[in-house]
Order: C-alpha cells, then sequence, then structure tokens
C-alpha cells in the first residue's frame, strides 16, 4: 500500500488500492463489539450474514445492469414516445418503474431494508430488559447524560418508521429502553455498506477529521457537537482526533441517547448526550467551535433545515465551523440518470425527506442562518475508511458531500 502525505495528529493516514476498497467483508465478524452491543446466536448470525451477502451482490453485481437497461431500452423506449431524453430524475424513475429487469432489482433491494429491522427486532426483544439494565449506569465514569421528558417529538421521525426501523428511533418498549440503539447499533450500516464505514462505523467522523487536519491544519476544536448523532459512531472520532475537547452528542429520541451514553462509558470515551433538537438546542451562544452532522440533514424537514443551520451558527463560537456529511445536492450530480441513482432513499427506504433536501439551495440556507456567502463551502470531500487495526485509509475513490460554514 502506498502511502499519502501524514497528516499531524492522524493515525497511519495512507491510502487503499482501490482493489481493497472494491472487496468488503460479507460478515458480521469484521463488525467492532462493545459491552453493550446485543449478542447474538450463531444461527442470528448466519441470517444477517446472508442479508449482508446478498446486500453486496446486489449493490456491486446487480445494480451495474440498470444503466445497462437504461441505455439499452428505457431510454430508447422513452425517446420514441416523447420525441426527446428525459428532462430530470422523475422522468427517468417513472421510465424505469415500467421494465421488468428493473423491477425485479428493485423489489429485491426494497425487501432488504425492510428485512433487516424484521430480522433484527426479534433478536433485541429477547434481551431488552438485560439490555435497558446495563444501560442504567448509575455513576458514570467518563461523561453525562441529560433527557427530556417533556420535548415534544418532530412529525418528520414520528409519523413514520424511518429507515424502516420497527417503531421508530423513540420507541419505548420497556422502562430505560434502549433497543432502537441496539437495533441501529447491531450491523445495520456496517451491512448496507459491507463495512466500508470501518468496524464500528465511524468513517463519517474521520473524514470529517481528515478533511479539517488536511484543510485548516492550524484547527484544532475544544468543543465539538455532533448533531443527530444517534449511538455516537461519529462522535468516537471527534473524542479520538482531539482527546482534549469537550464533546457532545445529540438527539432527540431517549432511547437512542441512552444507548449512545452507555456504548460510550463502555468504550472509555467522555462524551456528554442530551436529548434536543438541533433546530433549538438549549446551550448558551458562541459555545462550540465546530458544529457538526453525519447523514442528518436529509432526516429531518424543510423547515427544519433552515432553523438547524440559523442554531448552528448561534451556538458556533467566532471562528468555529459548520460541517454537514451528506450526499451532494442534485444540481452537482451531470445528469438525470446520476440524480435518479442518488433518489432511492425518497421512495424506498421510509426517508422522504431525502430528495427535497438534496434539492434545497443550501447557500441560501446559510445565508438566511447568519453565514456570508464567502464563508460557505460545498464540496466533495474524501471518504476516509477506518480499519480493524486502528489505521484510516483515504480511499482513491467514492468521496461525501460537505456542507460547510465558517463564523465570523
Amino acid at each position: 500500500m502506498a502511502e499519502t502525505e501524514r497528516v499531524p495528529g492522524f493515525v497511519e493516514l495512507q491510502q487503499m488500492p482501490s482493489t481493497d476498497i472494491k472487496a468488503p467483508l460479507n460478515s458480521l465478524r469484521g463488525l467492532g463489539r462493545h459491552p453493550m452491543m446485543a449478542t447474538i446466536t450463531a444461527e442470528e448470525e448466519a441470517r444477517l450474514n446472508y442479508q449482508m451477502t446478498l446486500s453486496r451482490i446486489l449493490r456491486e453485481n446487480v445494480q451495474v445492469g440498470n444503466k445497462m437497461i437504461y441505455d439499452a431500452r428505457v431510454e430508447p423506449q422513452f425517446v420514441r414516445e416523447n420525441g426527446r431524453k428525459p428532462r430530470d430524475r422523475h422522468e427517468v424513475r417513472k421510465a424505469m418503474l415500467r421494465d421488468a429487469g428493473y423491477q425485479m432489482w428493485a423489489s429485491m433491494r426494497r425487501q432488504l431494508q425492510e428485512q433487516g429491522s424484521q430480522w433484527k427486532l426479534p433478536m433485541i426483544e429477547r434481551q431488552i430488559h438485560e439490555l435497558a439494565a446495563k444501560a442504567d449506569i448509575k455513576k458514570p465514569k467518563y461523561g453525562t447524560l441529560r433527557l427530556d421528558p417533556k420535548l415534544k417529538l418532530p412529525r418528520y421521525q414520528t409519523a413514520f418508521d424511518m429507515h424502516w426501523m420497527a417503531g421508530g428511533y423513540a420507541a419505548e418498549r420497556v422502562k430505560g429502553d434502549v433497543s432502537p440503539g441496539a437495533m441501529y447499533d447491531l450491523g445495520g450500516l456496517y451491512m448496507g455498506t459491507g463495512g466500508k464505514m470501518g468496524p464500528f462505523n465511524d468513517g463519517p467522523g474521520w473524514s470529517v477529521v481528515n478533511w479539517l487536519k488536511t484543510r485548516y491544519p492550524k484547527f484544532t476544536p475544544k468543543s465539538v457537537l455532533d448533531e443527530g448523532c444517534t449511538v455516537g459512531h461519529s462522535t468516537m472520532a471527534y473524542v479520538e482526533a482531539w482527546p482534549k475537547a469537550e464533546v457532545h452528542g445529540i438527539d432527540f429520541a431517549a432511547p437512542i441517547v441512552r444507548y449512545a451514553h452507555a456504548r460510550a462509558e463502555y468504550m472509555g470515551k467522555r462524551v456528554h448526550y442530551s436529548q434536543q433538537l438541533a433546530e433549538e438546542t438549549d446551550f448558551e451562544d458562541n459555545t462550540f467551535d465546530l458544529v457538526v452532522s453525519s447523514m442528518f440533514l436529509h432526516e429531518t424537514s424543510h423547515s427544519a433545515v433552515y432553523k438547524i443551520v440559523k442554531e448552528a451558527h448561534r451556538v458556533l463560537k467566532p471562528g468555529g465551523v459548520m460541517i454537514h456529511v451528506e450526499q451532494p445536492q442534485f444540481h452537482f450530480l451531470p445528469t438525470p440518470w446520476a440524480q435518479f441513482e442518488n433518489d432511492w432513499d425518497t421512495h424506498n427506504n421510509n426517508e422522504p425527506f431525502w430528495g427535497p433536501m438534496h434539492d434545497m439551495d443550501l447557500m441560501d440556507v446559510a445565508l438566511k442562518g447568519g453565514f456570508q456567502k464567502k464563508d460557505v463551502i460545498q464540496e466533495s470531500a474524501p471518504f476516509v475508511v477506518p480499519l480493524p487495526g486502528g489505521e484510516k485509509m483515504v480511499a482513491p475513490k467514492g468521496s461525501w458531500f460537505f456542507y460547510a460554514a465558517w463564523k465570523r
């Protein structure tokens, strides 16, 4: 493996050959374990490994055929019927839905999305009381946990089961429940990405760390806020990268932050978790040097995005930066086909705001939130892959979309 330039403070920053990045693990054996994680039987693990393998086959071997179907059959038929090519992703989708080959792939992938929750819920329910008891840490050694029983949960999360999460992320099945967090942590991202986010699914966080330490090597945050942190996957990257920083993680769902807090305690990481909405936090003005989120904005709403960015500006210190890790806005994608492929989750993963969010004018959002145009950044950032041994590899292909802005 050829080494790239090393960034100070970034452990073994190297470049991974393309052959390695295309060969993800096919087993949950590579998933990072910790004492808070649910236990599963050998039979249950085999079922999840089957799902992980089928997901990889559909993603890497079958999905490529969709473009061949489009070029050979769907687009020519559309041109014959309309005298022109499809103008946008919506027209591409309507045309593709009529093709039997695409229908087969789409139905299998959709079934896998739903199947993950259906299979994991019974695994978690049989140990739900044990998990709740384990998460009830009377005297935390490292971080803190604050819950808000009066918090009004947002309709963009309660109106449906986001990601097909059975009961939603805020489901309270028993006292002190952590089952949604346990389900989410049990290989969800790991299975869906073939392990490309690392054993502990903290790849997006390390991508932020790498981008900051490469682009702004003098920037060392003393305080960090991770919005929509769920169980704290990416949050841990910030704790490790800046061990002297005070790190906070917030999420709307009590079961999620309970699990995140316990997870961090058992992993020996100092994080302050609280149940809050990123639209309106209880932090004072000018509190944080870095406000960050990973794949979070598209799970909110149009009005919420404006409020979240405005709130980020309020709690940022002058000289601080806001960074949201996402997929690219549609206008950055070159063709209606590329936009269509990137719009799958809107229609099939119970994420109805995915498409509308990626249609938003994020510059307008930043300006109305208090940022200045010259301080707003929208660009691709390298995809970092954490490896089991602790190394962090920068993939030669693949990237995140960073929506960032500095506060003056």
